[in-house]
């Protein structure tokens, strides 16, 4: 059995190539003002919140780590990574996602990593609900498939994170430091985050056993289009459950409806949730267009899970009535999505 790493101290045993990466050494951050000034001191791995930085291509970058309390040390157990949505951070996903009650009560870890900061343009966004034209906003931000395409021109030489390479990094180290079952490593996102979920989707399934995008706007054909580039070759389907609301006015008005459809029509050929979601992700999934139909309070539950190649993988897709762009915790909507997710979660492992 893998023995806990507590002490950072101990990373030396790994090897040269390991200590290069988790041993932080001065710089002065990038062009960005992303991660500039003395690194900061991690801390030992340890029960509770703890906040770690690891240097990555001359950038300090940060994640939160939170392990319930009653969990012995040398156990080893699943772990959820939280993506946040553009302009937020882990910090504000680790208060207010709900993912640490879930963790206290599933007997689970989950790590809240933080974007670097990028200057983009948007000629039109939805803000708030309302249209604006020309946005021009300073803010953190995954590197989904489409970020490279909004980067502001007047800001010109911004380099792109590869976010891909921290967030392999920084599992790497929760798993040198912590005891845990990676086998059972899995990854949600909101918004901007559910996109770079999308992604992990398809590039980082040798060390995610499922995926839960939230409030993910079209981003399929970028998916679709990274697997036929690849030739699939290092791609292999795992489940994914995706939520979005019918009242999300980022959603809509990028489908060009006013609200989607929550009942059994949203599978009709033709409908913004069919074009937009189901044939994308059951075509990248490899499953057959057959699925069984759920009706609750309202919302839509579809569930697809005949693969065309045998795999053991599934796509669930829940369109919540009258939800807005948020991450449901159960307080800022009456939809609890951690509970949801924690349940599609633990049934899958590598």
């Amino acid at each position: 059995m893998k023995a806990l790493l507590w002490s950072l101290v101990s990373l030396a045993a790994i090897g040269t190539i390991a200590v290069s990466l988790f041993v932080l050494r001065p710089f002065g951050g990038d062009t960005q003002g992303n991660g500039g000034g003395t690194p900061k001191e991690n801390p030992v791995a340890s029960s509770g919140k703890q906040t770690f930085h690891i240097e990555e291509d001359g950038v300090q970058r940060e994640f939160i780590v939170y392990r319930p309390e009653n969990l012995s040390v040398d156990e080893e157990v699943p772990v959820v990574y939280m993506f946040h949505g553009s302009g937020q951070s882990g910090e504000i996903f680790y208060k207010d996602s709900g993912w640490v009650d879930q963790a206290d009560a599933g007997g689970f870890m989950v790590v809240f990593p933080t974007a670097l900061k990028y200057h983009v343009f948007s000629e039109e966004k939805v803000v708030k609900g309302q249209v604006k034209n020309d946005v021009a906003v300073y803010q953190s931000k995954w590197n989904s498939y489409e970020l490279a395409s909004l980067l502001d021109p007047k800001y010109p030489g911004q380099e792109l994170a590869d976010d891909m390479d921290f967030t392999r990094d920084m599992v790497a180290f929760v798993n040198d430091n912590y005891a845990t079952d990676t086998s059972r490593i899995y990854a949600t996102g909101f918004s901007n985050g559910a996109s770079f979920t999308s992604r992990l989707a398809v590039e980082a399934t040798d060390i995610f056993a499922a995926f839960a995008p939230t409030s993910a706007g079209r981003i399929i054909d970028g998916v679709l289009a990274a697997v036929a580039e690849d030739d699939g070759e290092s791609f292999t389907p795992r489940p994914v459950i995706q939520v979005i609301g019918s009242l999300d006015p980022k959603l809509t008005h990028a489908a060009e409806v006013e609200e989607f459809t929550t009942d059994e029509s949203a599978n009709t050929d033709g409908d913004a949730i069919k074009e937009s979601y189901i044939s994308g992700w059951i075509a990248l999934e490899g499953l057959e267009d057959s699925y069984t139909y759920e009706s609750i309070s309202g919302s839509g539950h579809f569930t697809y899970a005949d693969s065309t190649t045998g795999a053991d993988n599934e796509y669930q897709l829940y369109v919540i009535d009258g939800m807005k762009h948020v991450y449901p915790n159960g307080e800022n909507f009456r939809f609890d999505v951690t509970d949801v997710y924690w349940d599609f979660f633990k049934q899958y492992s590598l």
